[in-house]
């Protein structure tokens, strides 16, 4: 008898003890199934913003301001928004992926500007070039992209400007996603013309931080913007494939990548084509691994 009773005692407080933890958890569970029940799995572009220019955002670990710092981002980065959640507060965050730093925490909704998602740009890469209107017929000079591996992240036109959130602006080039020291290679046969930057701060040039300037046979400029480092100097000769600089970020720039202009005429950034004209006719047979070879000079380091 007196081991029935013990048994007994000891179920009873065994299934109190399980009774009274499902309770205290409950609300847990509830709060991960509400997060999990509205997390939106379809990536959507979109760029950040704020009240100013450059502000600094927080990208944090978890969804709430008093998570770990995963680190930072900037107000005009162009961003991939992967996920969203709304916290018990009723506060809406996102889970982003930045397009420059590779950078993947929350931010809150209010920092998110939703872009129109459109069709990724697919290049094509022509076994045999097509005749190049803006380049002499040489078989030597067919032309070539300017990175090894060509991601364009803003084209050429009217887009966002990401320094005056909610306004557009026209951009003259078309910019290459990259990281610092990653190699930038001549897309075309020409000269060296121009190697430094434009010291007056009120200049629209000063924007394009360190830069180096190639001019074609056709006399047009080829301006490679925001560089790191450069391994060419003025009046040196060079060919498509040329290691010529390294991807920076410095001037106008949220973030480490290429500026790549034309200006066909006058050398002013109202002169400016787009540059995909030359690339959309870039040959596989031209794509050469120069960025990869150590430079015969000592690259100028900025």
């Amino acid at each position: 008898m007196k081991i029935n009773r013990t048994g007994r005692i000891l179920a009873q407080s065994l299934a109190l003890f399980v009774l009274s933890f499902g309770i205290l958890t409950a609300p847990n569970w509830l709060q991960s199934s509400f997060a999990q029940s509205v997390v939106n799995s379809a990536t959507q572009p979109a760029e950040l913003i704020a009240n100013q220019r450059f502000a600094q955002i927080n990208v944090q670990v978890e969804p709430s301001a008093n998570s770990t710092i995963a680190g930072f981002a900037y107000s005009g980065d162009r961003i991939r928004v992967l996920s969203q959640t709304q916290t018990r507060d009723g506060s809406t965050w996102y889970k982003m992926e930045s397009n420059r730093s590779g950078i993947i925490g929350w931010v809150q909704s209010n920092q998110v500007r939703l872009l129109a998602a459109s069709a990724p740009k697919v290049i094509t890469i022509r076994s045999t070039p097509a005749p190049d209107p803006l380049l002499l017929p040489a078989s030597n000079c067919a032309p070539v992209y300017p990175v090894p591996i060509p991601v364009i992240n803003q084209g050429f036109g009217r887009v966002s400007d990401p320094f005056n959130p909610g306004q557009t602006h026209f951009h003259t080039g078309v910019d290459f996603d990259g990281k610092v020291g990653d190699p930038i290679n001549s897309p075309i046969c020409g000269v060296v013309s121009y190697v430094g930057r434009e010291q007056d701060t009120n200049s629209y040039e000063w924007g394009y931080g360190w830069h180096v300037k190639v001019r074609d046979s056709q006399g047009q400029i080829h301006l490679f913007a925001h560089i790191s480092k450069a391994y060419v100097k003025p009046g040196q000769t060079i060919t498509p494939g040329q290691l010529i600089a390294a991807i920076g970020n410095n001037g106008n720039s949220t973030g480490p990548h290429l500026h790549y202009e034309i200006r066909q005429g006058v050398d002013t950034y109202q002169s400016a084509i787009d540059p995909m004209q030359l690339l959309d006719r870039a040959g596989q047979g031209g794509v050469r691994q120069a960025g990869v070879e150590s430079p015969s000079t000592t690259p100028l380091r900025f």
